[in-house]
Parts: structure tokens; C-alpha cells; sequence
């Protein structure tokens, strides 16, 4: 899934939020385009990692996850709203136990880079690696290539992107 959020009407976000987990439930649902899929790979701008939202499952949004030093996925994405924050936040419950995509697992690419054995204990993943939205990017485009299946969000919900149009391309 690639959802570019930055230009995005903060009030449409939760809609689009509960609009991509219909389209995923569809597409993973389905026998053919799901078959063998157990994980959605999130392509985001938005500034946070994914586990900011996880790890604070079990009591809400409670932790201010804004003042935690954001990594910078965009270096055009400046003003994260909650609503921005919610949205994501809708999406992440939906993988969530008692959620319609509970039988999948949603991950990122900070998610991923914090649990390979060779980064592990060697440095910091969000600093050293991630600050640069450059390498975020490359890393993030070579995955989204290879998936089996590409999402990517709509004009209203999106902003226009040229990452999504060369992975389209690329997967042609």
C-alpha cells in the first residue's frame, strides 16, 4: 500500500482510512489476489513509524507520539494533524485482534528494519539509517515492486504521486 496523506483535506482522512480497509478486505479476501498474502506492507509519508501506533493499542492514543524526533519518510510533509494520526490509527485497528483483517499482519519498513538480525544491536534504525527520506524511499519503492499486490490511494485520498506511477510501471 502506497498512501501519500500530506495534501490530503484532513476531513476526508478518516473516510479514506475506512475506504483502503474495504479494499483491502476485497482484494485479501479474494482467492485470487490473496492468495498467499499474510502481510501488507504500508508505503507511508506519514512521518511516524508504525509500531507509534501499535505500541499504544492497548490504551488509545495516550502517548503523545508527536514530539518523539518523527522520521522523515517526506521532506515536503510538515504538519501532522490528528486526524492524520486517526487515520492511521483506523487502519492499524483493522489488523488488530477482533479486526476485519486480523489474518493479516501490517508492517512497514521501520517495523521490518527494527526485527532483521543484522541491524539489531548495531545502531539506530530511526536515526542512522531512516533519517534520510531518500534511503526511505529507495528501500521502501524496492518492496512495493516485488508485492504481489499494489495499492494506492485515489485522487481524493492520496496525493499524486510519482512513486506510485514509476511502481506501476515497473510492475508492468
Amino acid at each position: 500500500v502506497h498512501w501519500r496523506m500530506e495534501n490530503v483535506p484532513v476531513q476526508n482522512l478518516a473516510w479514506c482510512a475506512a475506504s483502503l480497509v474495504s479494499t483491502l478486505h476485497a482484494l485479501l479476501h479474494d482467492d485470487v489476489t490473496g492468495k498467499d498474502v499474510r502481510h501488507v506492507w504500508l508505503a507511508t509519508d506519514h512521518p511516524r513509524p508504525l509500531s507509534a501506533f501499535m505500541d499504544d493499542h492497548d490504551v488509545g492514543m495516550a502517548k503523545d507520539v508527536r514530539n518523539d524526533g518523527p522520521m522523515r519518510k517526506s521532506s515536503t510533509f510538515k504538519t501532522v494533524s490528528l486526524e492524520h494520526d486517526d487515520a492511521i490509527g483506523i487502519l492499524v485497528d483493522a489488523f488488530q485482534s477482533g479486526g476485519e483483517l486480523e489474518a493479516w499482519k501490517l508492517t512497514d519498513l521501520a517495523g521490518q528494519l527494527r526485527h532483521y538480525p543484522y541491524v539489531e544491536g548495531r545502531f539506530d534504525v530511526n536515526e542512522t539509517l531512516l533519517g534520510d527520506s531518500g534511503v526511505f524511499g529507495i528501500l521502501d519503492k524496492l518492496v512495493v515492486v516485488q508485492a504481489r499486490v499494489f495499492v494506492s490511494g485515489s485522487t481524493d485520498c492520496s496525493k499524486i504521486s510519482s512513486f506510485s506511477k514509476q511502481v506501476v510501471e515497473t510492475r508492468q
